[in-house]
């Protein structure tokens, strides 16, 4: 938690949209679950569409529908047409009767992928690949008509990155199904697959999308696909090729690339749009970075601060209220950015300047209120409500246990909560029903001081960020409150902490903390690393990474590949560190401005990552919530302990 006084909210707008749509025939646009489609596939096995490049057709280009794997991320994928179809001089084409559901599943989420063809060069260009992502192929029907394009591959790529492969693969693990499904149903929030424009058809009210920078990567597509297919597409490959890594040869592989390395030769791309492109309006300097970054309103957002993804992939956050009246809720929005809760959010009388909020293995949601009623004088509690947002807590919270002001809350793998209570610089331990483990009174008196956050690694051990400490520090406390152990992490004001569960050599997992702050003025914060040794020492790698736009962080978070994100609260944007199981563990992956200085952040408190590989942020200051498609490795949720890749 970081005490500074709120920024002055700002409004979202949606981009205006310049572009000519296609002729189409409306479809059945491709919202799709992970089951929940009988299993005869569907009613017709036909469907049909359109390739363009940019605003002109692509004659001869082939046609393959795909099914996406489910034996392992970003392979697997498997052809349903035993013979691809080919585009007229309109560039249309029709698939009739040539593939079945019951072969893969109906629920299985489908896609479009055309090669090859000739669209305004006279010859046919082999770099050609554009994509589309389809939905559930149970949905599939001769209604469906869909728009293949530049702009409906950005969409594709870009909110399923991690779950494709070179070569126009798309698979996940057997045990993360429905985090493919959500990261399909994200691309209608950016295209309209059965016009080939953004924004999606589906998108929420109130979101806003960044239409001119998906115009601008498509208009960069566009270069090579309306080409020969030699100079303009070699200078795209090459931009798109990070250091060390694979060149591609062809548009898909090149959009995939730019989306796994978002910073790499941003300015030089935003070169190859060209100066009458066929996408409009684009952007009209180069971005920082290509992240695509939506943001939602809706569902009670008021000052939200923490944040937390449940096991659907819902979003939930805790709202801090805009003034001092009783008004802090509760807000759950779908993984596409629906609001489920009412538009005051979830509320009930205990809630009152809510801060920390976590979800445990049960899916009940924990929120700490920094104090009990809005009327001065209380001491705070923590409120517990179940997955449909209903109250399990009794009126006026849970109170006992040593609550004093709580601030944070997490959750173990027993199912229990760990509770940093400001108040008095002390830990409170209760059960999911409520019951005070630590009864007898709080933990960790004397050590810590004023936690402002907490985590729990892979033994079950909770560790506190202790942000008014004179020197940067941490504290540990064992499982049942018995061992407490202070350690000097450096940094200052410690404002977020996150544990990884990563065993290298003799460790086992990490520890990241968050510094809010520096002891050089000159340096805007930092990140400190400890080593969970296996004879239970504890050794501290690094008192302070800097670099990769670190502006006083506070929310941290690890991703399924051990790398670690947090958000700048004075900066205004997003920064990534290599894991402890990199080659150069703390190194920055993101510039040195960070990622999303386009992203519209305000104040940015929270940070999750869902199980579709999206970054979700809170935005204290302008009440909405950011969600960075396809930016990280899948996490599995909630978030219980250690992240793990599901």
């Amino acid at each position: 938690m970081n005490l500074n006084e709120p920024r002055s909210q700002s409004s979202f707008l949606l981009p205006v949209l310049l572009i000519s749509a296609s002729v189409v025939v409306a479809g059945c646009g491709g919202t799709f679950t992970a089951t929940g489609h009988s299993s005869s596939g569907q009613a017709s096995n036909e469907l049909s569409g359109r390739v363009m490049g940019g605003q002109s057709p692509i004659t001869g280009a082939s046609v393959q529908l795909y099914a996406a794997g489910s034996t392992g991320y970003g392979a697997g994928a498997q052809a349903m047409l035993f013979n691809a179809v080919t585009t007229d001089s309109n560039g249309d084409f029709n698939i009739t009767s040539d593939y079945d559901c019951t072969t893969v599943g109906a629920s299985t989420p489908t896609y479009l992928v055309a090669t090859g063809g000739d669209a305004v060069a006279g010859q046919n260009n082999s770099a050609i690949s554009l994509m589309a992502a389809l939905g559930a192929c149970g949905d599939l029907n001769s209604s469906t008509h869909v728009i293949l394009n530049e702009v409906t591959t950005v969409a594709s790529v870009w909110a399923l990155a991690q779950f494709m492969g070179y070569g126009a693969q798309i698979g996940t693990s057997s045990t993360n199904l429905l985090g493919l499904a959500n990261a399909f149903a994200n691309v209608n929030n950016i295209v309209d697959i059965t016009t080939g424009i953004s924004p999606g058809a589906q998108t929420p009210n109130g979101a806003s999308v960044p239409t001119t920078k998906i115009y601008t990567l498509a208009d960069i597509l566009a270069a090579c696909v309306n080409s020969t297919g030699t100079s303009t597409c070699d200078s795209l490959f090459s931009l798109a090729t990070p250091t060390g890594g694979t060149t591609p040869t062809n548009t898909l592989d090149a959009a995939l690339s730019i989306a796994w390395n978002p910073s790499n030769n941003a300015a030089s791309l935003f070169g190859l749009a060209g100066a009458q492109p066929p996408f409009q309006p684009g952007l009209s300097t180069a971005p920082n970075d290509w992240m695509i970054a939506v943001s939602f309103s809706g569902g009670g957002l008021n000052y939200p601060t923490s944040i937390a993804v449940d096991k659907t992939g819902d979003v939930w956050a805790s709202n801090y209220c805009s003034d001092s009246t009783e008004c802090s809720s509760v807000t759950e929005l779908s993984n596409a950015g629906q609001p489920i809760s009412p538009s005051t959010g979830f509320a009930t009388g205990s809630l009152c300047e809510s801060y920390g909020l976590a979800i445990d293995i049960y899916g009940d949601v924990w929120v700490t209120n920094q104090q009990t009623t809005c009327a001065a004088g209380s001491s705070g509690d923590v409120s517990q409500l179940n997955s449909s947002g209903g109250v399990i807590s009794p009126s006026g919270g849970y109170d006992g246990g040593g609550i004093y002001f709580p601030v944070a809350v997490a959750s173990d793998t027993n199912g229990n909560v760990w509770i940093a209570n400001q108040g008095d610089s002390s830990a409170s331990m209760l059960t999911n029903n409520g019951s005070q483990i630590s009864s007898s009174g709080p933990f960790g008196g004397g050590s810590l001081s004023g936690p402002s956050a907490v985590a729990v690694d892979a033994n079950h051990t909770a560790w506190f960020a202790d942000q008014t400490a004179s020197s940067g520090s941490v504290t540990s406390i064992s499982s049942d409150g018995s061992q407490v152990n202070l350690y000097v992490s450096g940094g200052s004001a410690p404002s977020g902490i996150a544990t990884d569960g990563i065993s290298t050599g003799g460790s086992k997992g990490h520890v990241w903390v968050a510094n809010h702050d520096s002891d050089n003025l000159d340096v805007p914060g930092s990140v400190s690393e400890l080593m969970l040794n296996s004879d239970s020492t504890v050794t501290v790698i690094s008192t302070g990474y800097t670099g990769g736009g670190i502006d006083h962080p506070d929310g941290i978070a690890v991703d399924g590949a051990g790398n670690v994100w947090l958000v700048n609260y004075e900066g205004n944007t997003m920064t990534e560190l290599q894991g402890a199981n990199g080659a150069n563990p703390g190194h920055p992956l993101s510039p040195s401005s960070g990622y999303g200085a386009d992203a519209k952040l305000q104040v940015p408190y929270g940070i999750a990552i869902d199980s579709s590989g999206n970054i979700w942020v809170s935005n204290y200051g302008a009440s909405t919530i950011t969600q960075f498609l396809g930016a990280s490795v899948p996490v599995n949720t909630p978030l219980v302990g250690p992240p793990q890749l599901p």
